[in-house]
């Protein structure tokens, strides 16, 4: 059965793809104590699991974008599909705590065919309004995904071992596989026999490098990022570990901040429609992101922190990202539009990092006893963030 480009099935498979990302991290959230008890394994080593995975996701962006121009977009997939797969599978019967990491490193790069190749493919179909209609459905696929997931990853906790969640996610893989050799024509029109030629693939990105508007912004984007990455990689270690909450109520604790992001983004959007600036939307993002971050610091050291002191600022700051990352994507994008899709790689592949390296700061930083940490790397990546745009404005 073959899915039209316009058909709910199409809009599915491609939002799926996308949404390997939350899925693959916010489902194993809830399991991170139970990791470290079953393989032995520290908070610290444990967190390298998320950062390794973060990691390949970003390097890998980098590579299949150009691969795809050259080779197509199906069989890439493909192939990122069966690495997701194999990689998800070795993580289920890991035996050590470093085998789980090196798998969820090549999981990782599995995983990053599905966004950056979901963006080709509507870029290959439809144009104008149509593209952006059909963005919106997919993002909304991918936003139900940090909603549901850790409530999936504590419900399989409840009847089984945290090796079922990688089980799972190998099954989503393989049914991804099927649906693309069965379901998808290739999208692409016409081969770029030159988009790996290293002249080529390095020509494009030292113009991107050389564009300080485009850097500044993608830097922005990152470090807001790294904020909230660095509460998606703390959380389950402040709320499990340290204030005791049930796997359960950190699912649905999680689902809320991201309903936040949810919130953000569709107030952007409005906001957007409405005529606002992108400039004012992101001084009131980052402003908001770096006063929450600090509240938090400020209830964290002040020993008031509670699940119910700590989830109102979470919310907030979840929100501001909504608000930022779209603005600060669009901005970077527009500066390039020549180069938009090696643009777009490196935007990703940034993102990434900063979440990669909020991740490592976090995992290494936990103490196994406070709350501090999370808050303190938010905080961090919050206030870099202003103080980069604000010297994007400096220098305008």
């Amino acid at each position: 059965m073959q899915f039209k480009p316009k058909s709910l099935g199409f809009t599915i498979i491609l939002g799926v793809l996308a949404a390997l990302l939350p899925l693959s991290i916010d489902m194993g959230l809830p399991a991170f104590p139970a990791i470290g008890a079953s393989l032995n394994a520290s908070p610290a080593a444990v967190g390298l699991t998320l950062s390794l995975f973060m990691a390949g996701y970003a390097i890998s962006q980098l590579a299949f974008a150009p691969l795809s121009d050259r080779y197509g977009r199906k069989p890439i997939l493909l192939i990122g599909c069966g690495l997701f797969t194999f990689a998800s599978a070795a993580c289920a019967i890991a035996p050590s705590i470093n085998a789980l990491v090196a798998w969820r490193f090549f999981q990782g790069a599995g995983a990053g065919a599905g966004m950056t190749l979901m963006l080709a493919m509507v870029r290959d179909l439809f144009e104008g309004a149509t593209a952006r209609v059909h963005l919106s459905n997919i993002n909304l696929v991918i936003a139900i995904a940090p909603m549901i997931a850790p409530t999936v990853g504590g419900s399989i906790l409840a009847i089984a071992n945290w090796r079922a969640i990688y089980g799972l996610l190998a099954v989503v893989g393989l049914v991804l596989i099927l649906a693309l050799a069965l379901g998808l024509d290739e999208s692409i029109k016409s081969r770029d026999l030159n988009a790996i030629k290293p002249h080529r693939l390095i020509g494009n990105y030292l113009r991107i490098l050389s564009n300080q508007v485009c850097i500044g912004y993608a830097l922005v984007n990152m470090l807001s990022f790294g904020c909230m990455f660095a509460y998606v990689a703390g959380s389950s270690l402040v709320m499990i570990n340290v204030l005791r909450i049930s796997t359960t109520t950190y699912g649905l604790m999680f689902a809320s901040t991201a309903i936040g992001i949810v919130a953000g983004l569709f107030t952007s959007k409005i906001l957007n429609i409405r005529g606002i600036p992108p400039a004012r939307l992101l001084s009131f993002g980052l402003v908001f992101a770096a006063t929450s971050a600090i509240a938090l610091v400020v209830v964290s050291v002040s020993g008031a922190a509670q699940l119910l002191t700590l989830l109102p600022l979470l919310i907030i700051n979840t929100f501001c990202y909504g608000v930022i990352a779209p603005n600060a994507i669009h901005n970077a994008l527009q500066s390039v539009e020549d180069t938009a899709g090696s643009a777009a790689a490196s935007i990703g592949f940034l993102e990434m990092l900063g979440g990669s390296l909020a991740s490592v700061l976090v995992s290494f930083l936990f103490d196994g006893h406070t709350v501090n940490v999370m808050s303190e790397v938010m905080a961090l990546f919050a206030i870099a963030s202003l103080a980069t745009y604000t010297q994007l404005q400096f220098h305008k």
